[in-house]
């Protein structure tokens, strides 16, 4: 009897979409920078904008990254974890007063 192994499939796809999205943003704003530095720079409600920027940047290079990571095989580990055996303290011997007799003249 032949076992499958469940090995995941590797986004090359997804990786590749992202990686040109990625590519298109970074050629996009470079290719309008002065429109990108009038706009930017106004302040105002236009202060939003590079913010929103920087959260589209992140989420597309971000998933650009993590499939990039999955294609190369780089991941969390799937094995369940082992639990520690508990540390185990030793005892201190620890000398304890002996009652001793004593004769009182």
């Amino acid at each position: 009897m032949a076992q499958v192994k469940d090995e995941p499939s590797r986004p090359v796809g997804k990786m590749v979409l992202f990686g040109l999205l990625t590519a298109a943003l970074y050629g996009l704003i470079f290719a309008n920078a002065d429109w990108v530095m009038e706009y930017f720079t106004r302040g105002a409600w236009y202060a939003a904008m590079p913010v929103a920027t920087v959260f589209v940047f992140s989420f597309v290079h971000g998933a650009f990254a993590s499939h990039l990571w999955s294609v190369l095989g780089v991941g969390v580990s799937r094995k369940p974890a082992q639990p520690r055996p508990p540390k185990v303290r030793k005892a201190l011997r620890r000398r304890r007063p002996q009652p001793q007799l004593r004769l009182e003249t």
